[in-house]
């Protein structure tokens, strides 16, 4: 029997490049930045071991062919598992990076309860205490204002109540002025 989550940090994500455009550019600086380092300081170890040895040892030159074709091999094999390393990488931080977005969207669109919930071992959980605390902040704003609102509301019955019988156009400009004071949070759910 599975019993249910009561956690949302842990869900796993079931797609590997969440964040496409972003992980591709993260894989590729990685990858070019790996080989740059690799082909500048592998290349002048192997050129100067290599003059060395065609120099002092001319008959070492045979196992020199071998050496080059395990080499190339085994750069080869470096450079896939590199690639699988930058992509498991740019998999912890595209996921939160693409939740955020998300995030800011729902906030944006005036959700003042939402909060981010990462996985546990993602990057930027500092950055999710920050929102969710920027947010929070928010909410606290908007139900302070709200309560303001809702109080000169009230407020403006009162005096359109004791308004003299003749003052019917103060009446609709003070029931006017409710209205709007009604409408203004209200776009915001907090």
């Amino acid at each position: 029997m599975t019993q249910p989550k009561s956690d949302a940090r842990t869900f796993q994500r079931k797609t590997v490049l969440v964040k496409r455009s972003l992980q591709l550019r993260y894989i590729a600086m990685v990858f070019l930045s790996v080989l740059a380092a690799s082909l500048i300081v592998g290349g002048d170890v192997y050129y100067s071991l290599a003059r060395v040895m065609t120099t002092e040892c001319p008959v070492a030159i045979s196992g020199l062919t071998r050496f080059n074709d395990v080499l190339a091999v085994k750069v080869a094999l470096y450079l896939g598992l590199m690639l699988v390393v930058s992509l498991y990488v740019s998999h912890r931080f595209a996921g939160p990076i693409y939740r955020f977005e998300k995030s800011a969207q729902t906030v944006g669109a005036g959700d003042l309860t939402h909060r981010v919930s990462l996985r546990t071992g993602d990057e930027l959980l500092e950055l999710q205490e920050e929102f969710n605390g920027m947010v929070a902040s928010l909410q606290a704003f908007v139900q302070k204002d709200r309560n303001l609102a809702e109080r000169l509301a009230e407020r403006t019955d009162g005096i359109a109540q004791r308004l003299p019988a003749g003052a019917d156009v103060a009446r609709a400009e003070l029931k006017d002025l409710k209205l709007e004071l009604e409408h203004l949070t209200r776009s915001f759910r907090v």
